[in-house]
């Protein structure tokens, strides 16, 4: 069985071209359309990339904290069901 194109050696670097070339491009757009947001912060050059960047950071952060705090032992239901 052949390798979907997106595993295979030579796309993966064709693909990380395009989305480098997609990222600066994006971010040259904002300065021939400025952004007006309701805030000043909102229009400094890839806010909302750096802000979704932000959130998904601590998102993740406090996913391992709750994880960590919720954790049961792996036989906590076992325990439990003894008739």
């Amino acid at each position: 069985m052949t390798k979907p194109w997106v595993l295979k050696k030579d796309n993966i670097k064709k693909l990380w071209i395009f989305l480098y070339i997609l990222l600066v491009f994006l971010m040259l757009i904002q300065f021939i359309f400025p952004i007006y947001g309701h805030f000043a912060i909102e229009g400094w050059v890839a806010f909302a990339a750096w802000f979704g960047f932000l959130s998904c950071v601590v998102m993740v952060v406090v996913a391992k904290i709750l994880g960590f705090l919720v954790k049961r032992e792996d036989s906590y239901y076992e325990k439990n069901s003894k008739k």
